[in-house]
């Protein structure tokens, strides 16, 4: 199993989290329940079976919202591994990968 975590790196209003967490496809996956709260960072968690076309996704509509960064958090539970990516303008700009310490 995956556990995914999308945040945002600034603060958004009601209307543009929302706007975020379609554009992302998080409304998608029935597990989560999205409440945007106001002036508060976009952050939706989700788990599923395979996070890859999820995070694909996720990068691509990043383009959308050019003014904010994204972190992306790939937690792997079976294999304790999480991965970070940090996502601008449909880019990855950084990527970290974690065991015991983050390695880039």
């Amino acid at each position: 199993m995956k556990v995914l975590t999308v945040k945002s790196s600034t603060i958004l209003n009601l209307d543009k989290q929302t706007e975020v967490h379609h554009a992302f496809g998080m409304e998608h996956h029935t597990d989560y329940v999205f409440k945007p709260r106001q002036s508060q960072k976009y952050s939706a968690t989700i788990v599923l079976e395979e996070s890859g076309p999820v995070i694909d996704l996720i990068i691509s509509a990043t383009e959308s919202f050019p003014d904010i960064a994204f972190v992306i958090d790939d937690l792997n539970m079976r294999k304790n591994v999480i991965v970070r990516y940090h996502v601008k303008e449909g880019v990855v700009k950084e990527r970290l990968r974690s065991g015991w310490k983050w390695e880039r």
